[in-house]
């Protein structure tokens, strides 16, 4: 914890930093670092943390791109095992989104689909609706900026669908945003004489999700976010044909950015300006402040602002008879557009992965969710899944059982021997379970010494013949770590289908399991009509 000599500068440093605060990016930058540096000499780890991955933002903002991802790397390292639902666990996200941003304007598409994939890929964020949603961004991110915007469009599509009811309005405002931008450059990629229909299409498109933004930012004012999803609502207007609503747009979207101290998002948004200026005719004006854009960016700038100057420039330099002068910007902007070609490929060979591969990386992330870390057994999330699997195909001649098992008197083991051999106990239960089950029995941990066996196939006679076997093994079994005179006994209850929903049929068989236990333990009792009634659904996480 800080001393409480540093709580006024510190508040102070925190209002200034964080990436919501009004102030310059610039001012906010230097904010983040002083704040960085206090708080680590105040021994404040997930403070500093936290400001390093503001630094990166506001680095981001300035238009400092390469810097930004740069600096992000140590920062990335040292989040790299927090998860959603924490402090930093948000600051990883935020630092992920911020890096797939900056690593796609400058074409840098590996380090940017690394990021991006690394959200993506992670099971504990698409449970969360602001995390899924920065996934889906830094993911759309990438592809649109790669020249794919149909499927950043499609993405960003799905998690407004999936999650436009419970997202915090943040999130969903610069989801909406980024469908807007997507839609502009899926524009640029669509729009010729026989596709024009598809093209009007996205701008519409484009248009709804910005009012939509415009809507949103009513509820709290973000000077930032009213640049962006200003300038891009009025570069889909100038496209339109509606020119002179989008003229004051442009221009105070600009004049807002240039207070800010936000220059990626004043060049952006000045390139819109050009684009305005050859669609009004005024081609002379377009060349002077495209000119004055290009010479800004230099080779380092934003790089599909870059490719939008040059050919921008092309069209007023071709519209005024200088052949010469529009071919040297259709040859710069046909350079570029290579360049950015070849970085995806380079990418897609180094990052993306193919349709088997995809399905292996999801199993082994399903198998490490639905997995208990001390048996190995599945969990309940597994159980969930098999349950919802199997039960709508039960039938009378291929019933399901269901045995609840439960270790009778395991509490006297953990509080007399440790829970270290309570550990060591459900380990080895864990081992006998396995040499006796089928092969196509699933076995689940589902809570402390509660264990639950899926039997396809099996009718509660089969099932109960079965676990009988199984509790006389495990009877008579020598287990490791306790006395030789204590032997370990289950009482086991048994319930089948069809019929039965999956909350019920695990209800039946808990009632017929505590049952077991009330006729004396060590015993395997099957579920009664009565049980199968009047039994309590138990829920289940889905997965």
């Amino acid at each position: 914890m800080l001393p409480a000599s540093v709580t006024t500068p510190l508040d102070d440093l925190v209002a200034s930093a964080n990436p919501s605060s009004n102030i310059g990016p610039e001012d906010a930058e230097q904010a983040a670092r002083d704040l960085c540096d206090l708080a680590e000499r105040s021994g404040d780890e997930a403070l500093a943390l936290e400001a390093a991955v503001w630094v990166c933002i506001h680095l981001v903002r300035r238009g400092q791109l390469h810097r930004a991802v740069s600096e992000s790397a140590e920062v990335r390292e040292r989040l790299r095992d927090e998860r959603p639902g924490s402090r930093l666990g948000a600051a990883r996200i935020e630092l992920l989104r911020t890096i797939a941003l900056a690593a796609s304007e400058t074409a840098d598409f590996a380090t940017a689909l690394d990021a991006a994939q690394e959200l993506a890929f992670d099971p504990a964020v698409h449970a969360d609706a602001t995390a899924a949603i920065d996934a889906a961004f830094s993911l759309a991110v990438c592809l649109e900026r790669m020249g794919d915007s149909w499927q950043a469009m499609r993405i960003l599509r799905d998690v407004v669908e999936r999650h436009g009811d419970d997202a915090p309005s943040f999130p969903m405002l610069y989801a909406l945003n980024a469908i807007t931008a997507t839609a502009i450059g899926a524009y640029h990629r669509t729009y010729d004489e026989s596709d024009r229909d598809a093209a009007e299409q996205l701008l519409a498109e484009g248009r709804v999700a910005a009012e939509r933004a415009l809507a949103l930012l009513d509820e709290f004012e973000n000077p930032l976010y009213r640049v962006t999803v200003g300038g891009n609502l009025a570069e889909i207007l100038t496209h339109q044909g509606e020119l002179a609503a989008a003229e004051p747009l442009l221009h105070a979207a600009r004049e807002a950015a240039d207070q800010l101290g936000a220059d990626a998002h004043r060049d952006r948004v000045t390139a819109s300006i050009g684009e305005w200026l050859v669609l009004s005719g005024r081609h002379d004006e377009a060349l002077e402040v495209l000119g004055e854009l290009i010479d800004r960016l230099g080779d380092d700038g934003p790089h599909s602002t870059r490719i939008r100057a040059h050919h921008s420039a092309y069209r007023a330099e071709r519209a005024l008879g200088r052949s010469d002068a529009a071919l040297e910007h259709l040859e710069t902007y046909e350079r570029l557009e290579r360049h950015r070609t070849t970085s995806q490929l380079r990418s897609q060979s180094k990052v993306f992965v193919t349709k088997s591969e995809a399905q292996a990386e999801a199993d082994r992330h399903r198998s490490t969710a639905e997995s208990d870390p001390l048996t190995g057994l599945g969990n309940r999330r597994n159980l969930h899944r098999v349950l919802h699997q199997l039960l709508p195909g039960a039938t009378d001649t291929h019933p399901i059982a269901l045995a609840m098992i439960d270790v009778d008197h395991f509490k006297s083991i953990n509080d007399e021997l440790g829970h270290a051999t309570g550990d060591t106990v459900l380990i080895e239960l864990a081992h006998l379970l396995r040499d006796e089950v089928r092969d196509d029995d699933v076995i689940i941990r589902y809570g402390g010494e509660e264990i639950v066996i899926v039997m396809p196939g099996a009718s509660v006679d089969d099932a109960a013949a079965r676990c009988e076997q199984l509790r006389a093994r495990v009877e008579r079994h020598t287990w490791p770590g306790l006395p030789d005179e204590r032997r370990i006994t289950l009482s086991i209850g048994i319930a089948g289908a069809p019929p039965c929903e999956p909350e019920l049929i695990v209800g039946a068989a808990d009632r017929a399991m505590y049952q077991a236990k009330r006729d004396g333990r060590n015993l395997v009792r099957i579920a009664s009509d009565d049980d199968r009634r009047d039994a309590t659904p138990l829920a289940m996480p889905r997965p």
